[in-house]
């Protein structure tokens, strides 16, 4: 199946509904072919019995999957974890407030109550959401994001649910992909950050001079999107922070041309913005049945992937164009953007763009995250701030600070990692799994491994996990740069690392956290 159908999702939605309704209809023509036409003649009697029958043939499937499950996990010297029971079918009710929160609040606070839900408190550190009967373990245990990510790396990919809920946004690129594809991406990307590049903080400090007071959230996002514009393509189109700002209390309007943030800034980024927001909840919703179902007859992606194109395809041909310049020969390393590596990988437009959006994506939310909480905590505690700012004159007096600079802070390190431990730039991921294994278990399942059956899905939660009291102290919800400098805390850390996963871990650990020393200011999305 070629990969434009493979990863179609109103295709393969067709082809698992066509699992779940076919087999039923086909026994209820066959049971209506024997029944006597007092019980079967008329629309109303037939209709009757074929939703009769589709019910009950759906529920003996879900129940015989349930005991094949339960009998393995005693098999592999498991326990296989209980659904949630939510008011509605298939906890319908859940998902879709989940969904409705990542728009109006903060969707990890309602994890947090569901983590309460089975009954376990704070012994609860993983839980089957089971939206629409289908497998799905939450988790806040650093041991199973250890497995996920490391120690059973093989059985766990990104998936074919997550390219097609990525599509429009990632594509072909390494965000979405898995196994040998994911490692040919990574060889692609990793040259073109390289420590020479990373060291340059010139790019920086030209768009630092621009920040003003005012909407500290809106300014990072500008600032991150102009700075990682340039650094990844060499462009300088954006000029978000040149626009005008929104007033005082006011939030900046960004929408498509001709509102109050024009040009770039109100279509490509408009654009940009609205994907990731829009697989966040493709991934909230769950099942391809529900989300799949709800854009159907509109993929909610379509137009905003039209306007992220229109922004790559030019630079892209551009870069394409150069390359046949120098002869074919390949962009040095230590010139050109991006795009001009890429090119030298290949010559596919479409995986150069997937490639690409990936890249900015990776690179300016993350910062932006940062940034933003980072400023945000300082405020709150002068007495951090007031410490930092001592560091930072001691070293650099005047001017902008070298590479060499950054390293010798450490009060400045302690204090980005804290913010990367109470606010992680990646607060929630996923993978699913190849094949059926046995994660650690937690206090509830009482020292019995959990199992986790072929085909779950694994949302794991660093931003829960960090703030866990059994791990970080009691004091885990409180700002204190001093963890990371006192030496006895900063050992328990480093013997057991999955405490701290703010670049992701393991073969798909961060590329800026593999490409330099100072990775604080590249993290991404793994």
């Amino acid at each position: 199946m070629s990969s434009s159908l493979k990863y179609n999702y109103r295709v393969q939605l067709l082809l698992e509904l066509a699992k779940d309704f076919i087999p039923p209809l086909l026994i209820a023509s066959l049971l209506l072919s024997f029944l006597p036409s007092l019980l079967s003649d008329g629309f109303f009697l037939q209709s009757l019995w074929r939703l009769l029958i589709c019910i009950v043939y759906w529920t003996v499937n879900v129940k015989y999957t349930d005991w094949k499950n339960g009998n393995e996990a005693k098999k592999m010297g498991g326990v296989y974890l209980p659904r949630l029971k939510g008011k509605w079918p298939g906890n319908l009710d859940i998902a879709l407030s989940l969904a409705k929160l990542s728009e109006e609040g903060y969707v990890l606070e309602s994890f947090e109550r569901l983590f309460a839900s089975p009954g376990g408190g704070d012994d609860v550190t993983t839980f089957n959401l089971g939206t629409l009967w289908r497998d799905t373990y939450v988790t806040r245990d650093h041991r199973v994001m250890q497995a996920v990510l490391a120690t059973e790396f093989d059985n766990f990919w990104k998936g074919p649910e997550f390219r097609m809920r990525t599509r429009r946004s990632f594509g072909d690129g390494i965000g979405g992909a898995d196994g040998a594809e994911a490692k040919a991406h990574r060889a692609m990307t990793r040259p073109f950050l390289a420590r020479e590049r990373v060291q340059d903080f010139t790019i920086f400090e030209r768009y630092t001079d621009k920040l003003q007071a005012i909407d500290i959230q809106d300014i990072f996002s500008r600032f991150t999107m102009d700075a990682a514009g340039e650094f990844f393509f060499g462009s300088t189109t954006f000029n978000t922070l040149d626009l005008p700002l929104p007033p005082p209390n006011k939030l900046s309007k960004l929408g498509p041309k001709g509102s109050e943030a024009g040009g770039s800034y109100g279509s490509f980024v408009h654009a940009f913005d609205k994907l990731l927001e829009i697989m966040l909840i493709r991934s909230l919703r769950g099942s391809l049945k529900l989300w799949g179902l709800m854009e159907f007859w509109k993929d909610e992606t379509k137009p905003y992937g039209l306007v992220v194109d229109e922004f790559f395809y030019p630079l892209i041909e551009e870069a394409l164009k150069k390359k046949g310049k120098r002869e074919m020969k390949n962009c040095d390393p230590d010139e050109g953007n991006l795009v001009d590596h890429l090119v030298d990988m290949t010559d596919d437009p479409q995986l150069i763009r997937d490639e690409s959006f990936t890249m900015l994506a990776a690179a300016r939310d993350t910062t932006t995250t940062l940034l933003t909480y980072a400023i945000y905590l300082l405020c709150l505690h002068p007495d951090v701030t007031a410490t930092l700012r001592k560091e930072v004159l001691t070293y650099v007096p005047n001017g902008s600070p070298t590479f060499d600079d950054i390293r010798k802070m450490k009060y400045l390190r302690a204090v980005l990692n804290e913010t990367l431990r109470l606010f992680p730039s990646v607060p929630l991921n996923v993978r699913t799994s190849k094949s059926s294994t046995l994660f650690p278990p937690d206090r509830t399942t009482k020292g019995t491994p959990i199992y986790a059956p072929r085909n779950t899905v694994i949302l794991y939660a660093p931003l829960l996990m960090q703030r866990r009291k059994d791990l970080w102290g009691p004091d885990a919800d409180e700002f204190d740069p001093r963890r990371w400098i006192d030496k006895e805390r900063v050992k328990k850390i480093t013997d057991d690392p999955f405490m701290f996963l703010p670049f992701n871990a393991g073969p798909r650990i961060c590329l800026g956290q593999v490409g330099t020393v100072a990775s604080t200011t590249l993290p991404c999305s793994g």
